[in-house]
């Protein structure tokens, strides 16, 4: 087997045993972190979950509309997007309006968190009450829609590739907004409002503040924050060395490297999709409760429904008999 080969089978091999149960537990999770978020009133009222509850909703978008197409034209050799111009337009533009949004929320998250210890109340109010916090949720959806339309005009199938042709746009997108929004603009916002959390919590009186699931949410934040940063920084600065290695002649030997790297890069970044939910349960015992009550209400609901038939069963095989014997006697 030669070394392209190789290279080929690698690239197939993550997709096979590795991108598609990544997709199956991160629509899993996906699924749990909504029905959970929003049956219990103390979460769906606590402003940094409707944050988190957001984002798993735009997961739940990304993962099978976005994430699935890929693993499909990368791992099978199936044409869809890299075939189809109107597939190629919708793809590229869902590929980054989704992804760049559900990376803004938990940022929005961490900037509650600050808002949460802050000494004065009417920054509290202000900042964290529920109206504001829907409105910012739809305004940044809204607002990366705007930012990224110009992706569904400069997006194109060249080579039998779906990419973003060369254009003003591409080469903003590609050196500026793409670095910004997967790496420098993350990791700033959540160190600049991490360490204004921490600064406001050695106040005695703001710590005294926090309830029992404001701090558990923190706990659930913080991990999430740092998967966030070190799956995007690779991500976002990957767009930059190919469009500067573009015009090399580069051998197949190399191109299938490249593409290797681009699975693992593509692979890590996607930890933030999957894992959200399992580290909300790991880190959260509210998580864990609520999670178990609903796997019990559903058993118990199939115990019961069982029963029932079981029951209706007997007395319909009970009252059978009765009538066989009475046209016996």
């Amino acid at each position: 087997m030669s070394n392209t080969t190789t290279l080929q089978f690698i690239t197939r091999l993550f997709n096979y045993t590795l991108s598609i149960p990544m997709i199956v537990f991160g629509i899993i999770g996906a699924i749990l972190t909504v029905i959970i978020f929003t049956k219990q009133r103390s979460f769906w009222l606590h402003p940094s979950i409707n944050y988190l509850l957001a984002g798993a909703i735009m997961t739940g978008i990304h993962l099978p509309s976005i994430y699935l197409q890929s693993i499909l034209v990368n791992g099978f050799g199936l044409g869809l997007f890299n075939t189809n111009m109107i597939a190629c337009r919708e793809h590229n533009f869902l590929l980054y309006m989704t992804t760049v949004a559900a990376i803004s929320f938990p940022c929005w998250a961490a900037f509650d968190q600050y808002a949460c210890t802050c000494h004065s109340a009417s920054f509290r109010l202000r900042w964290r009450s529920l109206k504001f916090i829907r409105i910012t949720i739809i305004g940044t959806i809204l607002f990366w829609i705007i930012v990224y339309l110009p992706i569904i005009f400069v997006s194109d199938i060249i080579n039998g590739l779906c990419i973003l042709g060369p254009s003003y746009y591409t080469t903003f997108n590609t050196f500026v907004l793409t670095p910004f929004v997967y790496s420098i603009g993350p990791i700033f916002v959540i160190t600049f409002f991490t360490l204004g959390t921490v600064k406001n919590l050695r106040n005695a009186a703001a710590h005294k503040r926090q309830g029992r699931l404001t701090k558990q949410v923190r706990r659930m934040l913080i991990p999430q924050l740092i998967v966030l940063v070190v799956a995007g920084a690779p991500f976002g600065f990957e767009g930059i060395y190919l469009n500067l290695t573009s015009n090399i002649e580069k051998s197949i030997f190399r191109l299938g490297l490249e593409n290797v790297f681009s699975q693992l890069i593509l692979l890590l970044f996607h930890c933030n999709y999957v894992c959200t939910f399992y580290i909300y349960w790991y880190m959260s015992s509210e998580v864990r409760k609520s999670t178990q009550q609903l796997f019990c209400k559903r058993l118990t609901l199939n115990s019961i429904g069982t029963i029932d038939t079981i029951n209706a069963n007997t007395m319909a095989l009970r009252a059978r008999n009765s009538e066989n014997c009475s046209g016996d006697a």
